[in-house]
């Protein structure tokens, strides 16, 4: 680990211990704002999410929210553990492996949503923590080979969208391809096995190509990788699980695995939206619609079944 990477570490562990300390006290601080993308890229925060930056105005992390345990540990947001996109009001769509504790599928009373927090530890008037009604994961999904790694949260209450620090972001139309432009959205940390940022972080990525992914291990049908020819450094990470990589506006992707954070030669995993597409659509649709009839329920009945 060079010289550098090493002391901003240090700092970060730091900043967390003081952070808790700061909840612990209840003071209230005010902190300088944070550098835009461009002075990051040329000091020694360039390989942040791994590899990311923070935006002077992020415009794609009120597609994101945070999964959190119930109650946090200390302090509001330390309960961190997935990210997830919201495809609508009282839906988002995340990762299945976030949705487990060992094989066991976590319970939907002992999870909460918050959304419009594009930093993780502060509670903000644009803040909404929602109750979770039910957690559905792919039922073909594998936690050992993290096929089928896709899932769906439904909240008990729909979110209030403002499209400024809460939206809904629609589902890509199109098979990802090589070479499209992307980006990850999340509060992975920030090297692996590190601390996790307050303030979400973007790191831009290529779709590679299917002959490339191919040759990771455990890459099969219904995913795709993606990675940054000119920095391998960039990547999702621990902590970047579920949340989405966001092509044109559109969520294409889903954090799933990876070999490390940011290893040369590598890629991230990523669930494939598109190829999931159908199933996902079957779990949006609903029989609560007015023009709802009998024949529409039958459909959407038969759609659940068949891709279930």
């Amino acid at each position: 680990m060079c010289v550098a990477k090493f002391i901003v570490y240090i700092l970060l562990v730091f900043e967390l211990y003081i952070e808790r300390s700061i909840s612990d006290s209840g003071q209230t601080w005010n902190c300088k704002a944070n550098s835009n993308r461009h002075d990051d890229i040329d000091g020694a925060f360039h390989f942040l999410v791994t590899g990311g930056y923070r935006p002077e105005k992020n415009e794609l992390v009120k597609f994101v929210v945070s999964l959190r345990t119930k109650e946090p540990r200390k302090f509001f947001g330390d309960n961190h553990f997935c990210g997830g996109s919201l495809i609508s009001a009282k839906l988002v769509l995340t990762a299945a492996h976030c949705l487990f504790i060992g094989r066991s599928k976590i319970q939907a009373r002992k999870l909460k949503v918050v959304a419009g927090a594009p930093r993780r530890l502060l509670q903000t008037v644009s803040t909404q923590e929602m109750k979770v009604e039910k957690v559905k994961p792919h039922s073909k999904f594998s936690s050992t080979r993290l096929v089928n790694d896709i899932g769906i949260v439904k909240l008990k209450d729909g979110v209030q969208t403002d499209e400024t620090f809460v939206a809904i972001i629609p589902l890509t139309d199109r098979d990802p391809q090589p070479g499209k432009q992307c980006t990850v959205v999340g509060w992975g940390t920030v090297i692996q096995y590190g601390p996790i940022p307050d303030e979400a972080v973007n790191a831009d990525l290529s779709i590679n190509t299917y002959a490339f992914c191919s040759k990771l291990q455990g890459f099969t049908k219904g995913m795709i990788c993606a990675s940054n020819a000119n920095d391998h450094q960039a990547d999702s990470c621990q902590g970047d699980s579920g949340g989405p990589l966001i092509c044109e506006g559109k969520i294409a992707g889903i954090v799933s695995y990876g070999f490390g954070c940011g290893v040369p030669n590598s890629a991230g995993i990523y669930t494939d939206v598109h190829h999931f597409r159908k199933w996902i659509e079957s779990n949006v649709a609903t029989c609560h619609l007015p023009l709802a009839n009998w024949l529409h329920c039958l459909i959407l009945a038969a759609m659940q079944l068949y891709y279930l």
